[in-house]
């Protein structure tokens, strides 16, 4: 039997990683049933990159049954805070989550910090019952789930230190415990009330919930309280602060009080008496408006006095919100605003007076708006708003920032004014600038921005054209161990500048753990939606420091996402949005990713000397400084973010890695195919077909797979903690195989598909009569002559003619003269006659692919001698196949002997189809989302660009289908009366002595055509 006495608590040492990747696996239903999987090796870097100070975990026996971290509060000063708590599932029930938190809260008290923070889920109706026993009290608050425990700020009060020396507070709490959010509500303050009794002795706290302090303490002895006449409060005049004191024993309280002031709160004064029963005194306090309204993440500006009882100190503070007489918020509802153009704005006054008013605003010339009426006089009635529709013109894409005084008139008669300022951005094309409003800094360049939050440094970049969410980057971290010092300040230094080519936004922040350190960050914006970041690191200090780490957070959506990993590039066609932790970081083995969504595209690269890696549900970029010199400065970047900066992933790869990168394949996240993705076998061949997911999550289903009339199973385990179950299946005949079954699994079911080329024993032949080639693989046969034209003139699929041609002589029809039909490639640049009059020499030849099969073909080589730039350029094509299969590859080679240097010159491959006699009973199919996907020849028409298409005939009950390269400019269909054209087009560079090889086009020919989700199986091919 568990119980409680069983269970121990210690502290976190890498011996335990183990068990905790344990409890995390085994925990998953605590946390909504995801199939995150988590290591050993994960845990102990997690851990060791933590912010975490401390690490509290249970332990029954040598098992790790519950977790909990203990940090420093981000988001507001003077707390702790537990960022994570969990329970093993099967040691629920053992009080092991209220050992853990009383743990928390005792090191909180022992390291003398005021409060201890959290956060959960309004739906976590377990825990909220258990955090309020332990002394939390949650915040009512819109946009979070926010508890604040007081009990280190309460057991830190002299006068009560007697009390918990003899009382428990735990046993002894009598708040009653209710699963919503806590407070008593009076003069828009809001209280939190602890009490404690043991018999004749009791404790009543109250704390503000802004000032995050004690307003109020009553004991069996005395009452102590202070009182506002409001939670906000105007700035500028005198308002009235109530104390009281009452004292319940015998004896005279000796009391000294005096009002503490700051910068934004003037209350000063001082005060000497003896209580034998009751005393109470009212001072004023003035109130200075901030340069920001007050944040619901922080700890509000505070009124306070500090008392001496009996030689006892006691603290009494209440928060407050100081206000202006009124706001002015300047708004639009347009998005595209371009100057010279006119529209409204919206004026909208909030008056935050109790009466009645008449406010006069005079608005300001300036270089960005013409007001239509430059003076703006209304009534508003007391805590009130009010919109004002403002006509105006805009003479330029700028930001608007203007202050400007209010007059305000009472009913009384009495006038007095109040400041604002009227800020508002209106981006436009070619537009470059910034600003800052109360809340945040802005940078913009056209349509693309960054904002900077001031509380914190949490930025965005983003578009005001795009409807997705922007890229969010967290604070920046220094370690390790990694601090959160710099969510909770604001930037010491912000600067606009504006170059040549891009806007910049940088600001600094000075580190208070890791002194004398400065981080100074520029976001340098272009107008075609890249961003970039650059992190300078700069030591103030007379002496070096070594090994300091830099992390950059942020959040990228991955829908859509493609990722290096190892040698290819995971994309994922899925429709759920994959946790971060399902990201193998490990594997990243380039330094970019690639998101895509309903047209809009994201994208992200690192420098060659960071990381890219999980931060928590986050990801990361981190740099290592070995050493900054005194005095000195280190500089990282850029991280890259592209919005629609690319439109795939692989123009955003070379952009990223460069022109020479080498070619990667694409591979999807989920995946069924041959042991070591090689598509081709041979006859009689035993093959492991592998399903394989890229994530971390182990597979947990059933794998059937549908071959030759026979259902073969296989199925996984979670506990057999695998991403790859394998079923072997042996293939009697050669041919094109298609491969097809289902996959599933707890909440999820698919069917998966595969294709597979199957090559004969037997050999391919090749013969030559004369000028004539002939390849003859027992299904095809393919024909090339040097005196006909430089093309594959004839391709026959069991003896019938699948092109278009009219060997022997080439001439003209359609468009073209002369025209040689089959399928040929052809620089854009060289007309039909210029490649027809050169020499073409044919050879038969035997070419790897990257997985060793050795294929079959033809060679044709023509070198162009009479053509002025291209003179010396060398054109090899290549026709592949295998044994006893209806497949052909076509590539070209570029030979560049011409002497100079070519850029981005087109090569085009020209497809001529007729499978039948008849033309106009053969057609193209390609697939679109449009309402036709079948269109016949005979009639005139141009098709879109699609990765393949499938050629057929009414005729014949073969279909062909082309399969383009993945990398193309072009892919297209022509057709009308005489001709059905299928072709692609590419680019290629080189320089004088270079070899460029072309990707290849595939032709394969079946029953059925091959299914969208093959394509890139066939893509993928390539030779050595």
């Amino acid at each position: 039997m568990k119980t409680c006495e069983q269970v121990k608590i210690v502290e976190y040492h890498e011996g335990l990683a183990k068990g905790i990747a344990k409890m995390w696996n085994e925990s998953r239903e605590n946390w909504g049933g995801d199939s995150i999987v988590t290591t050993e090796e994960e845990v102990k870097e997690k851990e060791a990159n933590s912010t975490n100070l401390y690490l509290f975990l249970a332990l029954v026996g040598e098992e790790v049954v519950g977790y909990c971290g203990l940090s420093e509060y981000r988001e507001d000063t003077e707390a702790l805070y537990i960022p994570l708590l969990n329970v093993h599932p099967a040691y629920q029930g053992l009080k092991i989550g209220k050992q853990l938190v009383l743990k928390a809260v005792e090191k909180t008290v022992e390291l003398n910090w005021p409060r201890l923070d959290l956060f959960t889920w309004a739906g976590n109706t377990k825990a909220v019952p258990l955090y309020k026993k332990c002394g939390f009290f949650w915040e009512d608050r819109e946009n979070t789930t926010h508890l604040m425990n007081f009990i280190p700020m309460v057991l830190q009060i002299d006068w009560l230190k007697p009390f918990f020396e003899k009382h428990d507070w735990y046993t002894t709490s009598q708040r009653v415990i209710e699963v919503k959010p806590d407070g008593i509500k009076e003069n828009d303050h809001t209280y939190y009330e602890y009490i404690w009794e043991a018999g004749e002795e009791f404790v009543r706290i109250q704390i503000e919930r802004t000032g995050r302090a004690i307003r109020l303490i009553e004991t069996h002895e005395i009452l102590v309280e202070m009182k506002l006449p409001s939670f906000k409060l105007l700035e500028k005049e005198k308002h009235i602060v109530s104390y009281r004191i009452i004292n319940k024993s015998q004896l005279p309280l000796d009391v000294s009080i005096s009002g503490m002031s700051s910068e934004l709160v003037e209350h000063n004064f001082n005060e000497m008496f003896v209580v034998n029963e009751e005393w109470s005194g009212e001072f004023p306090v003035k109130l200075t408006m901030p340069s920001s309204e007050p944040s619901p993440w922080k700890t509000h500006p505070v009124v306070w006095a500090h008392l001496v009882i009996n030689g006892n100190q006691i603290p009494l503070k209440m928060g407050v919100f100081p206000k202006k007489a009124g706001r002015l918020h300047l708004r639009t509802v347009k998005t595209n605003w371009r100057a010279k153009e006119t529209g409204l704005l919206y004026l909208d006054l909030e008056s935050q007076l109790e009466e009645d008013s008449t406010w006069t605003i005079e608005l300001p010339d300036n270089l960005v708006v013409q007001w239509e009426q430059s003076v703006v006089k209304t009534e508003i009635k007391g805590n009130t708003r009010l919109s004002i529709p403002l006509p105006i013109k805009l003479l330029k894409n700028h930001f608007l920032t203007e202050d400007l005084e209010v007059e305000v008139k009472r009913e009384t008669g009495e006038s007095f004014t109040f400041n604002s300022r009227l800020a508002l951005a209106f981006p436009g094309y070619g537009a470059k600038f910034g600003g800052e409003t109360e809340e945040y800094w802005y940078g913009y360049n056209g349509p693309y921005y960054v904002r900077i939050e001031r509380r914190n440094h949490n930025v965005t970049i983003g578009s005001i054209r795009s409807d997705q969410d922007p890229v969010p980057f967290f604070t920046p971290k220094l370690g390790k161990p990694f601090s959160e010092d710099f969510s909770k300040k604001e930037a010491s230094f912000v600067e606009y500048i504006e170059a040549t080519q891009a806007f910049i936004l940088k600001t600094s922040l000075q580190s208070d753990t890791f002194t004398p350190l400065i981080l100074n960050t520029s976001f340098k914006i272009y107008g075609d939606g890249l961003v970039e970041i650059y992190h300078d690191l700069a030591n103030e200090g007379n002496e070096s420091k070594k090994d300091i780490f830099l992390r950059q957070p942020l959040y990228i959506q991955l829908y859509g996402l493609s990722i290096p990993q190892k040698d290819g590039v995971m994309t994922s066609k899925e429709a759920s949005l994959p946790f971060i932790d399902y990201i193998r970081d490990k594997d990243i083995s380039e330094r970019w990713l690639f998101t895509s969504l309903k047209g809009d595209t994201k994208a992200l690269s690192w420098p060659e000397k960071a990381v890219g890696k999980k931060d928590d549900w986050r990801f990361g970029i981190e740099y290592l400084v070995n050493e900054i010199e005194a005095k000195g400065k280190v500089h990282f970047g850029p991280i890259q973010v592209g919005l629609n900066t690319a439109s795939t992933w692989p123009e955003w790869r070379k952009f990223v890695l460069g022109e020479e990168a080498k070619t990667i394949n694409e591979t999807r996240t989920y995946t069924l195919d041959a042991h070591n993705h090689n598509i081709v076998t041979t006859v009689g061949e035993e093959i492991d077909y592998s399903f394989q997911s890229m994530l971390t999550p182990y597979l947990n289903g059933k794998l059937s797979l549908n071959h030759e009339g026979e259902t073969l199973v296989t199925e996984v385990c979670k506990e057999d903690a695998i991403t790859k179950m394998n079923i072997t299946v042996t293939h009697h005949s050669a041919g094109i195989k298609n491969i097809s079954g289902n996959y599933s699994s707890v909440g999820q079911h698919g069917e998966v598909r595969t294709v597979q080329i199957i090559k004969g024993l037997g050999e391919v032949s090749i013969k030559n009569d004369g000028d004539n080639w002939i390849l003859d693989n027992d299904v095809l046969t393919f024909k090339a002559s040097s005196l006909y034209y430089p093309n594959i003139y004839s391709l026959t699929h069991k003896g019938k003619e699948i092109f278009d041609h009219q060997y022997p002589k080439a001439g003209p029809k359609a468009w073209w003269n002369p025209w040689g039909g089959g399928l040929h490639y052809k620089f854009s640049n060289v007309s039909h006659r210029t490649m027809f009059k050169e020499a073409v020499s044919i050879e038969p030849v035997h070419k790897l692919d990257q997985f060793g099969n050795r294929w079959s073909g033809l060679c044709l080589s023509t070198k162009i001698t009479d053509h002025e730039s291209m003179n010396g350029v060398v054109l090899r094509q290549f026709a592949l196949t295998l044994p006893e299969v209806p497949v052909l590859v076509s590539y070209g080679e570029i030979h560049q002997g011409s002497g100079r240097t070519f850029a981005k010159e087109e090569i085009e491959l020209n497809a001529f189809f007729k499978p039948a006699e008849n033309l106009a009973s053969c057609y193209a199919k390609i697939p679109t989302d449009g309402m036709f996907q079948t269109y016949y020849a005979g009639v005139e028409e141009v098709l879109q660009d699609t990765s393949f298409v499938t050629i057929g005939s009414d005729e014949r009950s073969e279909k062909i289908s082309v399969i383009h390269p993945s990398i193309r400019k072009m892919s297209e269909v022509y057709m009308n009366q005489e001709v059905l054209v299928v072709a692609s087009a590419q680019y290629w560079s080189a320089l004088s002595g270079e070899i460029t090889v072309l990707k290849p086009t595939i032709i394969v020919i079946g029953d059925e055509p091959i299914h969208s989700s093959f394509a890139h199986q066939f893509q993928n091919i390539s030779f050595k």
